[in-house]
């Protein structure tokens, strides 16, 4: 048995073209502008502003004021949480006594 080379592409657009009586390419393209047309005849333009839109500046501006009322990160106090951290202070039995303490008043 020997199989050749054959172009598909080519064969699947002959076959198209045999199915549908012509280009088939040019069918779609024909029958897709046709279709946009009718699109664009039936759309007009309008614009409208929800009674909402302003109220949306309104939230804006509270979540910008709470944002800068947040306090300044302190670097000082991260570098000092990182050592505690890193000597292992978090794993002491004091360090727990602590924290149930603190819990436990509330």
């Amino acid at each position: 048995m020997q199989i050749s080379n054959i172009n598909v592409q080519s064969g699947a657009a002959e076959w198209a073209k045999r199915a549908t009586g012509g280009d088939a390419s040019t069918r779609t393209k024909e029958k897709d502008e046709k279709a946009s047309k009718t699109a664009r005849d039936k759309v007009s333009d309008r614009v409208s502003i929800s009674a909402d839109a302003g109220k949306s500046n309104s939230a804006e501006a509270l979540v910008r004021a709470r944002a800068n009322a947040l306090p300044e990160i302190r670097e000082e106090k991260i570098a000092a949480a990182k050592e505690r951290l890193e000597s292992g202070h978090y794993n002491s039995s004091e360090f727990s006594k602590e924290l149930a303490e603190c819990l436990v008043e509330g």
